[in-house]
């Protein structure tokens, strides 16, 4: 009942906001997706491993073989669920670890519990605090008592899923061992005792670690590169593994995604994952984690909340403002060209003119939103942009193409390519800033990085840009449709 009473005040809420065509939309997409996920426990249980196969990992040998210490800050977490999280730890096939438990809670429920495991299993190190000091400076406790070469982050009440550590150690094995390493997750409801709502993950995108923390769990990390970022910080506590992943990312030379979902969030009444308003202070703080990353990092932005929550928007300065509405008044007189081409005959173009900038699209007829060119621009202008890449809608209002980032692995969808004007799409991504594995059907690119006179395919530009170190980045708020 709780949980119905919260869905219908979260939809009033958003139709009162927003109106109630993107509300029908939004529970439209959600329906949509679930029916394309219903084979998901079933295809889950067949990505994990079995007897024999934990078996054959438990007898692995690997020239590094870390010790992996697991930080939970613990706080009144229910028994049941404290227990199947340490079961969830202790039962990995990789064992050479140590669960690291740092109590806050002012009873006894969790030490009781944390007391009896650790007399049974060494690998359980826990700490009574004296207080409650929230969950950042909990964290740091957890921290503190660690003594692993690389250190991970489990919430008191969530899953490892079977072979976890293992696929963590697998990948530290090959070539350079990586600073920092995630997995794809899921969402565990335990009333129902199923798996559901994967999160398949890309590549690391710091783009898109700007629109919201995808990366989340599980990431591990070296336990050097998180003293030296400075752990948790109280000041962030409700996005403090966004603040937290962000400064470690920020010093990791390797970062490492592993696609497949190894880790389940659990879903239950009070958890952000059942009820994104039970902690609305979470995503101020995500909005401050992000603010904070561009500081550091020297990047001029403003953050910007989504309606969707926990997701954001970055609005980079721009130079020019233009209000112009269609091609037709554009093309040659505000210092881009603009060239079209065609993706039937191979994307191949001749590059000519002296304009600043070169707008490649494969629409000839096109409307476009009022901040199209002031959007595109401002994302073009960054030193590391080699496209600033437009949201396309055909003649029929659904996306042109895909918008696909590397890494991802999704077995229930064919991409984004077709979805309607005025829908979000998986895990909103069709609205979210991001890097991008291929360019949408416009882009905007800067004249100093083309050769003129130069005859060269898309694809080829785009191999050109990405091995000289730019970036495919992706704008949704530029807009254009094509015309009829």
């Amino acid at each position: 009942m709780g949980k119905l009473t919260g869905l219908w005040g979260r939809g009033w809420r958003f139709m009162r906001q927003y109106g109630a065509v993107r509300l029908w939309r939004k529970v439209k997409e959600r329906e949509d997706r679930n029916r394309a996920e219903r084979d998901y426990e079933s295809w889950l249980a067949g990505c994990l491993p079995d007897e024999e196969e934990t078996e054959r990992q438990k007898s692995a040998v690997f020239s590094f073989s870390p010790l992996i210490s697991i930080l939970v800050p613990a706080y009144e977490t229910p028994e049941p669920f404290l227990r199947q999280m340490m079961d969830s730890v202790l039962e990995q096939s990789y064992g050479k670890l140590e669960l690291c438990i740092a109590d806050g809670s002012p009873s006894d429920r969790v030490r009781r519990a944390a007391e009896e495991y650790a007399r049974r299993d060494s690998r359980v190190r826990y700490q009574k605090l004296e207080k409650n000091l929230g969950i950042s400076e909990n964290t740091n406790a957890a921290l503190a008592m660690a003594q692993g070469e690389y250190v991970g982050l489990l919430d008191h009440d969530d899953l490892l899923l079977p072979g976890a550590l293992f696929e963590i150690v697998r990948v530290l094995n090959e070539g350079e061992p990586a600073d920092a390493v995630y997995t794809d997750e899921d969402k565990f409801d335990p009333d129902k005792n199923c798996h559901f709502q994967p999160n398949f993950k890309p590549d690391f995108n710091l783009e898109y670690l700007r629109s919201n923390n995808y990366i989340c769990h599980f990431f591990a990390v070296k336990r050097e590169t998180a003293l030296a970022a400075g752990g948790f910080r109280r000041e962030f506590d409700g996005a403090q593994d966004h603040d937290f992943i962000f400064r470690c990312t920020e010093k990791a030379r390797k970062v490492v995604h592993i696609p497949k979902v190894l880790y389940s969030w659990r879903c239950h009444a009070s958890s952000t994952a059942n009820n994104p308003e039970s902690k609305l202070y979470a995503y101020e703080s995500g909005k401050r984690a992000v603010a904070a990353h561009l500081e550091r990092s020297g990047t001029p932005g403003i953050v910007w909340d989504t309606e969707n929550y926990g997701f954001f928007r970055v609005q980079y300065p721009g130079s020019s403002e233009f209000f112009i509405k269609s091609f037709e008044k554009f093309d040659g007189q505000t210092g881009i060209n603009v060239v079209y081409y065609d993706k039937a005959c191979n994307n191949s173009v001749t590059i000519f003119g002296e304009e600043d900038y070169v707008l490649f699209t494969c629409v000839r007829r096109g409307r476009i939103n009022r901040g199209f060119f002031r959007e595109l621009l401002a994302c073009c202008q960054r030193r590391d942009a080699g496209m600033a890449c437009a949201r396309v809608y055909g003649k029929d209002k659904r996306l042109r193409c895909d918008i696909s980032m590397e890494g991802v692995h999704d077995p229930f969808s064919s991409g984004l390519k077709g979805l309607k004007a005025g829908y979000t799409g998986y895990f909103h991504r069709a609205l979210l800033q991001q890097e991008l594995e291929s360019p949408t059907d416009c882009f905007l690119i800067r004249r100093e990085l083309l050769g003129d006179g130069q005859t060269v395919s898309v694809p080829e530009l785009c191999a050109q840009l990405k091995e000289k170190g730019y970036h495919i980045y992706y704008e949704p708020w530029a807009v254009m449709y094509e015309s009829r």
